[in-house]
């Protein structure tokens, strides 16, 4: 007797999955790009230059893509300045 095979998976190889993963990741940093700056943009456009944000999120991004700030760092600091905890 042949052995079952679940129709619903898809053999993937290993760079398919990377790709799927980087995406998913990508989707995800996207998403949450648009919530924070709708939150921003919504409530607080009064009080903030959007586009000044949006600069010195891209700055910090560089800063973590360059190893001078962790995520951790940044938790951190959220954590114990303003009782925020990701």
């Amino acid at each position: 007797m042949p052995k079952k095979v679940n129709p619903r998976r898809i053999p993937a190889t290993q760079a398919e999955v990377e790709k799927a993963w980087d995406h998913g990741v990508m989707t995800g940093i996207r998403h949450a790009d648009v919530i924070f700056l709708s939150v921003l943009v919504d409530k607080h456009e009064h009080e903030l230059d959007i586009m000044q944000v949006w600069d010195e999120i891209g700055k910090l991004a560089g800063e973590i893509a360059e190893g001078r700030v962790s995520m951790a760092d940044l938790r951190n600091v959220l954590r114990e300045e303003y009782n925020i905890n990701l």
